[in-house]
């Protein structure tokens, strides 16, 4: 099993999968040893901030797999296309955490 952290839910390939809002302490502990696949800046910043460890920028593509799972930063509104935010106007922004498993 891997565990990621991604700063948007994005289903990584074919498969079933399930997303399930979680709390802060769900996603630090969910976190640990995890491998950053946060695209952006501004999201890493907010979540190292959240999560109370560091969380490095990485555009790596990833591919989950039966049994691995993510934490995810949910931003609950849709962004202007080509914004780029830095930590404090996203932490501006409603959002959620959540776990996404890939169950098959």
């Amino acid at each position: 099993m891997k565990k990621y952290i991604l700063n948007t839910p994005v289903l990584t390939g074919f498969g079933l999968f399930r997303f399930s809002k979680i709390s802060i302490d769900e996603a630090k502990e969910l976190a640990a040893n995890a491998i950053s696949a946060v695209g952006h800046q501004g999201a890493a910043e907010v979540l190292s901030n959240i999560l109370g460890m560091e969380i490095k920028v990485n555009r790596a593509e990833i591919l989950m797999e039966p049994g691995d799972i993510a934490v995810v930063f949910r931003i609950k509104r849709r962004l202007p296309e080509g914004a780029v935010l830095d930590a404090e106007e996203t932490l501006r922004l409603p959002y959620d955490l959540g776990k996404l498993e890939r169950i098959e």
